[in-house]
Formats: C-alpha cells, structure tokens, sequence
C-alpha cells in the first residue's frame, strides 16, 4: 500500500464515526470526476493537515491565502478568504497581505485578487470604511535593518541604484514598518509567497527574518508542508531545502559568534546612508556593531552633515552617546535644545523622546550605544520640523 493511501487508512481507521460524519469539502465536479481527489482532499488535506495543531488555523489561511494571491489563483481565494475570516485573519490583514504581495510577487497578482475580495468582504458585509483609516504609527525598524541596508546598498546599488533605494527606503524601512500586518504574519506571508513561486534567491533571507520576527523553526516547516498543497510538492520540497540550509547557516553563526575572541571594527567601515524614513538631511552610518552570546548591545557611527537631524525617537532600555567630531544638538521632548561637542557623553533614558543631529552650520559624529529588548533597540516617531529644529532656543 502507497504510503499516503496507508496513512487516509490509518486516519479512517482511527476515527470511523468522524469520518463518516464529516461533511464532505470535496466539490461536487471533484467528486464526480475525480474521486481519489476528492478522497486526499476530505481525509488529508482538510481531515489530517488543516486540523494538525502543529501550525494555528489563522497562520494556515494567511499561508494559504497568500499562496493564492502570490501565484494569481483568483478562483480558488473565495472560499479561502471566507475561511480565512472564520479563522480569526482580520479584514485589515487581509488587505495589509495583499499590499504586501504586490511587492513581493507582482502588482499584477495582487490588484488581480481585489475584486474578489471586494466581493467577499461585500458579502460578509464588512465595513471597508474602516479599511480606509489612517495608518497609525509605524513599527520600528530592527536592530539587524543596518547591515541589510549595507548588503542592499552594495549588492544592488551598482548596477540598479533606484532599486537599491527603493527597497531600504520604500520597501523595509516603509512596508515592513506598516502596523496592518505583524512582523511575525508579514513574515510567513513572505515566506509563502516566495515558496509558492520558487524564489528561492530571497527565501534563505526571509526565513531568518522570520526567526527574528518571532516564527520558530517548527512553524516555519509546518507552513511549507502546508503550501505544498496548495503550490505543489516540488515548490515546498526546494523550499524545505532552502529553509534547511538557512538553519545551519544560523546554528554555525552562532556556533561562530560564541567561540570569537575581541572583534574590533575599523573606523567608516560598511557605510551606508540614514534612510529618509527615519532621518532629514545627509546622514552615514559607518561600524556598525553587535554583541556576540547574550549580549543585547549594539550600535554604530552616525556622522550628520550641517542640518541633518534624526526623527523624534525612543529606545526601550536608553542610549549612550559619544560626541567625537564637529558640533550637535540634542533635545528631549519638553526640554531645551542642547549643544554637544566632542568629548562630550550623553546618555538618554528609556523611554524618553528625543532627537540629534548637527548644527545648521557644522557636521557631528557620534558614536550611538543601545541595549535591544524583545529585538528591537529603537523606536521611531515623526520627524523634527524645520520649526523645531531652527526656531528652538538652545543651551549648553
């Protein structure tokens, strides 16, 4: 007996009066033309798979939904957004998905999947009003996002510059940042997608995002078996070899990062430009540093050419600054500006906004210090307006 047939008779067996009960979610054409189809999709797809705890209902029909959207299966998103819905996947998720695919497989794909979800969500009788409220404040960027900017600045940056800035400063710092999507579900939905349409070249990356984003290595699996019903088995068999190999290059990382020794990290080293997002005005980022073990601290060298600021910000567990060129300004919110000058130490809170940068007519540089908590070290506010950073009155 064929090993899957062994395990649709093992289930049978198991649960005879479940079985028998059960209604059947085969179609009738299925049925009719196709009944060992018909078979796989009652007794191992939706009696074995769906209803595995191994991965929530909820992350299935964000996987499955993505999957649909990713490769262009407008005929079957009906009935999966409607179970998307009764598992618990929002209105606003789903509509943060399929802004998200657009980059991620296509605009095609996604503007594709709206007129049916339009018609599902009529039908559900969703208020897509509220689909239409502002976007609230946006996620802070991680720690790690600086040595992702710098391999996107040098890998794509010589040959397609625009790309290159377009996904630091759209893509990552913008799209990732958005709050209609979690980081962990915006991950999983990447990670189908890509999976989906056999982009392996991004998948190593967006599997170790996912660790970052809170997907453990089981759910990560889990979703890849899961798509391999709906993408087909060799897309979640070259996928499950990507994954696998992304997992040992974290293990030997680790491995690695608990074994060294002091690193020093040269002076302008891996410089890569402060995102607009996050920054007025020309700013670098240079040395960027991380703590190897358990050590949460990190951080990196931040020059500020005259009249280049930060945006209001805050850090869970404080920062430390080290002024070591030119001249600065800094300001906690409900607090004077204040000049720094080299040599000059400055250590901010937890928890307390604020923002630096240079003076109008000098450049600083600063070396930046911060614990990280629950991965993130920062969190970004809107910016400081030309009437805040000029008008201001400033103290020593």
């Amino acid at each position: 007996m064929k090993p899957v047939v062994a395990a649709m008779a093992a289930l049978t067996l198991a649960t005879p009066v479940e079985a028998q009960d059960r209604k059947s979610v085969a179609p009738k054409a299925m049925q009719a033309v196709a009944p060992g189809l018909a078979g796989y999709t009652d007794e191992v797809l939706f009696g074995d798979v769906w209803v595995s705890p191994a991965l929530s209902p909820c992350d299935r029909s964000l996987v499955t939904v993505s999957v649909l959207i990713a490769t262009g299966k407008t005929a079957q998103l009906t009935g999966h957004l409607g179970r998307a819905l009764d598992n618990g996947v929002t209105p606003v998720e789903i509509a943060g998905v399929v802004t998200h695919l657009a980059f991620y497989a296509g605009w095609p794909n996604a503007v594709s999947s709206l007129e049916v979800i339009e018609k599902v969500f009529t039908d559900r009788s969703v208020d897509m009003t509220a689909l239409q409220a502002p976007v609230a404040a946006s996620l802070p960027i991680p720690a790690s996002d600086a040595a992702r900017a710098q391999a996107v600045t040098a890998g794509i940056g010589p040959a397609a510059p625009k790309l290159a800035a377009l996904t630091n400063d759209v893509l990552f710092a913008d799209l990732w940042r958005r709050p209609d999507l979690a980081p962990r579900d915006r991950s999983l939905a990447t990670i189908a997608a890509l999976a989906a349409n056999g982009d392996e070249a991004g998948l190593a990356f967006h599997v170790g995002l996912g660790l970052q984003n809170g997907l453990t290595r089981a759910e990560v699996g889990e979703a890849l078996t899961h798509l391999a019903f709906y993408a087909g088995w060799p897309k979640a068999t070259a996928a499950v070899a990507v994954a696998d190999k992304a997992f040992k290059g974290l293990d030997a990382a680790q491995a690695a990062s608990a074994a060294e020794g002091v690193r020093i990290v040269p002076p302008g080293s891996q410089p890569v430009q402060g995102p607009a997002a996050t920054f007025t005005g020309a700013v670098t980022v240079t040395s960027p540093f991380k703590g190897s073990g358990d050590a949460r601290l990190g951080g990196a060298t931040v020059t500020f050419q005259p009249g280049a600021r930060s945006n209001w910000h805050s850090h869970p567990l404080g920062q430390l600054l080290i002024v070591t060129a030119g001249e600065g300004l800094i300001q906690a919110q409900g607090e004077p500006v204040r000049r720094i000058k080299p040599g000059d130490v400055v250590w901010t809170p937890p928890r307390v906004k604020h923002w630096h940068g240079a003076t109008p007519a000098s450049a600083m540089t600063h070396v930046a210090v911060a614990e990280a908590l629950d991965g993130a070290s920062v969190s970004w506010l809107g910016p400081v307006t030309d009437a805040e950073y000029r008008t201001a009155p400033t103290e020593r």
